[in-house]
């Protein structure tokens, strides 16, 4: 009966927030369930729709949600139980219960870093992510992040890339998979760890979820590195929350030039620790966790993060992607190390800043575009 309740409680259309006052008010969810509209009155609550959804004292989609979970293998834990995260639960707006599909950490005993950055990125972007969560957990971290395309999906491959487990947090039910694309990548990370998602099974990943998960991510963290975010990235508000929660923050310098990178840049002239290595973040942490190394000084190897090049792209066209993968290039520059002519650059990087896979920059310099 309890975990029904609980179930009940989280399906309520009522912020996180006001969930977690009527916690404080009554000494248990049973007495939230048990309450009459009368009791939740003298308690201070007088909206009318948070009154009419506390009156509904219907179980039957807390059972239809458990028998789900139960066909789909996926768990929950209440935030009375002890496998929930203290680290979550002490935040001003914690969810009431969790869903999960995989392995749950213990959060608390975790060097847990958030990795994130915009789903509009650089080659640049990418491969920073991958190598330095790669570097996070080869030193002993564990990766959370959203999973979105770009910088996210980046994030666990690198974690994953270094055999360790990492958590993604999602905008839609843990049995939904979002963006299609990663499909993949979900099933490897159930496999090393697990996804988590405050809404239930089936829950299709509307706008406002992504936000709102964002405390989640986090929460569940001691730290939020950014690794590359526009000045209007979702990013940025984790990077926001994580100051209110009493997180560090960390950000990764960017090129001046990309506007990929002025949310990062912006966030470390206001404060944010420059990261360009992940021992950067790790060794904040030592104290805390002995256990933690810096990966390269043990022999650790970052990943080969070469990119994996979009199908229909020339021999030429992956030779120029690839030499600008990680920093702009002046045209000399390019037609050099690709071995081209003038005129067969210039004609193929038309080509490239048509896809989108190029961006020209002033002063005849070229960055990877954002649909790599």
């Amino acid at each position: 009966m309890p975990k029904l309740q609980w179930i009940w409680f989280s399906l309520l259309k009522i912020n996180a927030a006001r969930k977690a006052a009527l916690l404080g008010m009554f000494p248990s969810v049973d007495a939230i369930y048990a309450a009459s509209r009368e009791e939740y009155r003298a308690k201070g609550i007088t909206d009318e729709k948070a009154l009419v959804e506390l009156c509904e004292k219907s179980l039957a989609s807390a059972e239809r949600v458990l028998e789900l979970c139960a066909k789909t293998g996926i768990k929950t834990v209440a935030i009375d139980e002890l496998s929930y995260p203290d680290r979550l639960k002490n935040i001003d707006d914690p969810p009431s219960v969790l869903y999960y599909k995989g392995n749950l950490p213990v959060f608390d005993a975790e060097p847990a870093i958030a990795v994130v950055g915009s789903r509009s990125h650089t080659a640049y972007g990418r491969l920073a992510a991958e190598r330095l969560a790669y570097e996070i957990a080869a030193g002993g971290g564990y990766v959370v992040s959203g999973m979105a395309r770009g910088i996210d999906s980046a994030a666990h491959r690198g974690a994953l890339k270094a055999g360790r487990p990492t958590a993604a947090v999602l905008g839609s039910g843990p049995d939904v998979v979002y963006p299609r694309e990663n499909a993949g990548l979900y099933e490897e990370i159930i496999s090393n760890g697990c996804v988590i998602s405050e809404y239930p099974p089936r829950t299709q990943p509307l706008a406002f979820h992504f936000p709102e998960r964002n405390r989640i991510v986090s929460g569940l963290s001691l730290a939020v590195l950014v690794v590359e975010a526009g000045r209007r990235s979702g990013a940025l508000i984790t990077a926001n929350i994580a100051a209110d929660q009493g997180r560090d923050v960390f950000a990764v310098p960017g090129n001046i030039d990309v506007p990929e990178s002025e949310g990062t840049n912006d966030l470390i002239k206001a404060g944010a620790k420059l990261v360009s290595t992940g021992w950067d973040v790790l060794s904040e942490y030592a104290g805390l966790f002995p256990s933690l190394t810096e990966s390269r000084k043990n022999g650790e190897k970052s990943p080969d993060c070469r990119m994996d090049l979009p199908k229909g792209f020339t021999d030429a066209q992956s030779k120029i992607i690839l030499s600008i993968a990680k920093k702009p290039l002046h045209l000399d520059e390019i037609i050099s190390i690709c071995g081209l002519s003038a005129s067969e650059a210039l004609a193929e990087l038309t080509v490239l800043e048509i896809e989108g896979a190029v961006t020209q920059l002033p002063g005849k310099r070229f960055a990877a575009g954002t649909s790599i």
